[in-house]
């Protein structure tokens, strides 16, 4: 639970009440505006806004449950690995001279013709 007290997740909580709290605004806004003019459609976004107000607040009750215990599926943390040293930069093939590859002589040659046109 310390963790949710730490000032980056302070500022977090502060940021969803007062998106919860606009939410709810913009619904009591489009409310009025609803009954002023009669329209189904401002209805339907007066009731919009608090699903989105309370959308919001289910996911970041979600998220701080999560940070605060992991979910059950997941693997218990191990400690961090000691470190390895870097892995050994893969060496290049050694090139394919024409005599062994008759293939690529015969290819070498067409194109040393074509260039001497």
């Amino acid at each position: 639970m310390r963790r949710l007290l730490r000032p980056q997740w302070l500022v977090w909580h502060v940021v969803v009440l007062v998106l919860f709290v606009a939410f709810l605004r913009l619904g009591l806004w489009q409310w009025d505006s609803a009954v002023r003019t009669r329209s189904p459609q401002n209805v339907g976004y007066a009731l919009q806004w608090p699903f989105f107000a309370l959308f919001g607040l289910a996911v970041w009750i979600r998220i701080c449950r999560d940070a605060v215990r992991p979910p059950r599926d997941a693997p218990p943390r191990a400690r961090r690995p000691a470190r390895r040293p870097p892995p050994e930069p893969a060496r290049a093939p050694a090139p394919v001279t024409d005599e062994e590859d008759p293939e690529l002589a015969a290819y070498n040659r067409y194109l040393a013709e074509l260039n001497d046109r």
